[in-house]
């Protein structure tokens, strides 16, 4: 490319919207005339762009169709979190939690980006799963001898499984980090 090529593509887009003196147009009209690589760059700068927005929706119908979008990923997690909690418990003999729950802790982080709500999520299921589990009768046993010891033995589980949902939200962090520096 020589000099005048250049100084010819620096002017297409102010000749695309005529905004050259005459005799600058009739410069880069003869330059394309004889330029077959300028003339081809002036041809696909010509093609018009499609619309990002479509015109008619309104903001609230966008705001609405988001909010659904959300509100449906943020119960498929919930239910994933759910079936986790009933899937996997420490205390029959089941050491598959510690792999699925620092998933759950990575992928609801690098989602939500809150250890807070990666906590919850991954926390509140299986609390409410080990109290049925271990402070009820529901199915056909009781666990514990008293109240207390199926908090605590409820508490205890939740608290593992909550350790194993960290070192997925740290997991996670590093991905953020390692992301944001490449």
């Amino acid at each position: 490319m020589n000099k005048e090529c250049a100084i010819v593509q620096d002017l297409l887009p102010l000749y695309e919207e005529e905004l050259l003196q005459l005799e600058t147009k009739h410069f880069v009209e003869e330059h394309l005339k004889s330029c077959h690589e300028c003339r081809r760059m002036a041809e696909q700068s010509q093609i018009p762009l499609p619309a990002e927005v479509k015109p008619g929706g309104s903001p609230e119908k966008m705001i609405r169709k988001i909010t659904v979008r959300l509100t449906t990923i943020q119960i498929f997690f919930v239910a994933i979190a759910f079936m986790l909690a009933m899937g996997t418990t420490v205390m029959n003999d089941k050491a598959g939690f510690i792999l699925t729950y620092t998933i759950l802790g990575a992928v609801t982080y690098l989602f939500y980006r809150s250890v807070l709500v990666a906590l919850l999520l991954a926390g509140v299921p299986t609390f409410i799963w080990n109290c049925l589990l271990y402070m009820t009768d529901m199915f056909g046993e009781f666990y514990a001898e008293s109240f207390l010891e199926a908090l605590q033995l409820t508490l205890l589980v939740v608290a593992i499984h909550l350790l194993f949902t960290f070192i997925g939200i740290v997991i996670g962090f590093c991905v953020l980090k390692i992301r944001e520096d490449i």
